[in-house]
C-alpha cells in the first residue's frame, strides 16, 4: 500500500502537546485518539491508522476533525450521561475503611474480604445494592484491590522441603 498524503501538519509544539497527551492520560480512549492523531501527521492513510490503533476509519476521521476543532482537549474523554451513581463519595469511604477490618468485627463470617463480602455488607448497613464491579471500582479510586490468594503446597511429610527442592532441580 502506498503512501498517501499527510493528512494533518502538525509544528513541533503540537507534536510535543500530543506526545505529552498521552504520557499523561487517564483512559486508553484519550491515548488511541491522540495516537490516531500522530499517525495520520506522519502519513499514515485513515484505513491503516484505524487497523493499527483498533478503531474504525469512520473514528479515526472523527478525531481528526475534533483535533482540528479543539486542539488536544478535542481528544479528551467527554463526561457521558447515565445513571447517577448510588454510592456517594462516604459510602465509598465507609467502603474503603472497613476493608482494613477484620470481616468479623462486623459480623461477617469469612477470614478476609472480597468484593461480594462487601457488597452484603454495604447493602445490610446502608440498604444500597450494587455490583462486585462497582465495589471493585471504588476501590480501585482509594487505591484498594483484591489480588487472588496464592495456592501453597505442603505436606505432613518433614523431609517435604528437601524433596520439592529436588524436583525443581
Amino acid at each position: 500500500m502506498g503512501r498517501s498524503k499527510v493528512l494533518i501538519e502538525l509544528g513541533r509544539q503540537e507534536e510535543k502537546k500530543l506526545k505529552e497527551f498521552i504520557k499523561d492520560s487517564r483512559s486508553h480512549r484519550e491515548r488511541q485518539r491522540a495516537q490516531a492523531v500522530l499517525f495520520l501527521h506522519g502519513g499514515m492513510p485513515e484505513r491503516e491508522t484505524g487497523l493499527f490503533v483498533g478503531a474504525s476509519e469512520r473514528s479515526v476521521r472523527r478525531w481528526l476533525n475534533s483535533y482540528r476543532r479543539e486542539g488536544v482537549a478535542g481528544l479528551e474523554d467527554k463526561k457521558r450521561p447515565g445513571r447517577k451513581s448510588k454510592i456517594c463519595r462516604q459510602y465509598g469511604e465507609k467502603l474503603a475503611a472497613i476493608t482494613k477490618q477484620s470481616p468479623a468485627s462486623v459480623g461477617m463470617t469469612g477470614g478476609s474480604w472480597n468484593c461480594r463480602m462487601l457488597c452484603q455488607w454495604l447493602e445490610g448497613t446502608f440498604h444500597v445494592r450494587v455490583s462486585d464491579e462497582w465495589i471493585r471500582q471504588i476501590l480501585l479510586r482509594h487505591g484498594l484491590r483484591f489480588r487472588r490468594a496464592k495456592l501453597k503446597l505442603t505436606s505432613p511429610d518433614p523431609e517435604y522441603a528437601q524433596k520439592k527442592r529436588l524436583s525443581t532441580d
